[in-house]
């Protein structure tokens, strides 16, 4: 009986390499077809165990059609967005469960006494959320970048929650509800109230997405991937 090939170690980096020609840029995903077409070559290999490794590797790739990689690529793009915003809105909700509400309810009450007194300590304490923001975004850049710069490596789930960390987009809505708030007549209670969420809601969507999620996702890198490295 004929022993069963098995791809080597040599073999697989070779893949490795592959799929970096071929327009895949982030080490998970690498690492992922090159694991798939590992397998896929292997069971070839047991129909045909005289096939050579590079013919066994054309004949799989061209399984992928004419794009390549490139549509496995987005899906798994596509896929990883929908967890994110998936782990973002299931984050964001513990914060209105027990034990975590009492945090809620404190800082809407103190936003809404800050806005009672002075619309000034209310702008300041914006001021003070957004600029935390920026500070938080600006740090996970630069250490992303540094990390990036000692391993050569990208991670697709990492490149996302930079991406969506950016919330440029929102940070000046809180500013346009005061403006318009405020604009020519005193606000009522609704007002205040809405403006008191909105601020509430804008600390507690920076928090989710700037602290809780890359400290989650780099232990899920961790456990999935060893080679990743905080």
């Amino acid at each position: 009986m004929n022993k069963l090939r098995k791809i080597s170690a040599e073999q697989f980096t070779d893949l490795m390499g592959f799929t970096r020609k071929h327009f895949v840029e982030h080490y998970d995903l690498q690492c992922e077809l090159a694991d798939h077409l590992a397998n896929a070559i292997e069971e070839r290999w047991i129909i045909n165990p005289d096939l050579d490794f590079n013919e066994a590797l054309n004949i799989e790739f061209k399984k992928f059609g004419v794009f390549g990689f490139m549509d496995v690529v987005e899906q798994r793009q596509l896929a990883l967005t929908k967890k994110y915003h998936r782990l973002m809105w299931s984050y964001f909700k513990q914060f209105f469960k027990l034990p975590k509400i009492a945090i809620t309810i404190l800082l809407i009450f103190g936003i809404f006494k800050s806005l009672e007194y002075s619309v000034t300590i209310y702008t300041t304490l914006l001021l003070i959320v957004t600029f935390a923001g920026i500070y938080r975004l600006v740090a996970m850049n630069i250490k992303y970048r540094k990390r990036l710069k000692q391993t050569g490596r990208r991670w697709l789930f990492e490149d996302i929650i930079m991406r969506c960390g950016g919330v440029a987009a929102f940070i000046y809505i809180p500013y346009q509800v005061l403006f318009h708030a405020y604009d020519n007549i005193e606000p009522g209670i609704v007002a205040k109230y809405i403006i008191t969420l909105l601020l509430a809601a804008f600390s507690l969507y920076l928090y989710t997405v700037l602290y809780i999620i890359p400290t989650r996702a780099q232990e899920h890198l961790l456990k999935t991937y060893p080679e990743y490295n905080l």
